[in-house]
């Protein structure tokens, strides 16, 4: 510890003290604030609360920008939806309207085919019933 030389002498010269009274009043007072506590133990506690304080601010603001962009987001997802159940709707729309058209066609087809099927009977009896009738003719002959 290195006593300061300026306050030794300003207490010789304005105090009037002895020098070895200076030396020691200025020794004293530097062990003094050797040992004091400059930041005290309430200061700190204080600065920590305004920490403390400042931080939990900063939190509630950032957590209150979070579930903004969360209600944003469940917003957007809300509209997606929706669009896709009606994109959804129109497409089941289509292919209700696309199965009932093919299934007429089906129809269609299937009465066709019984016509087809109905005349080749037919023409099947007709052709048993013609070639009889040669038959019998020839051997009548």
């Amino acid at each position: 510890m290195a006593v300061n030389a300026a306050a030794v002498e300003i207490l010789i010269e304005k105090g009037r003290f002895e020098p070895e009274v200076a030396l020691c009043i200025a020794k004293a007072i530097e062990a003094s604030m050797m040992h004091a506590q400059l930041v005290t133990v309430p200061i700190f506690d204080a600065r920590l609360q305004e920490l403390s304080a400042q931080t939990r601010m900063s939190l509630m603001s950032l957590e209150a920008a979070i579930d903004r962009k969360f209600g944003q987001v469940e917003c957007k997802f809300g509209e997606l939806d929706a669009k896709i159940d009606r994109k959804w709707g129109e497409l089941d729309g289509k292919i209700d309207r696309r199965c009932g058209e093919l299934e007429t066609k089906m129809e269609g087809i299937k009465a066709e085919l019984i016509r087809w099927v109905f005349l080749a009977m037919l023409g099947n009896v007709a052709l048993s019933a013609g070639a009889t009738a040669v038959l019998n003719a020839f051997k009548h002959l």
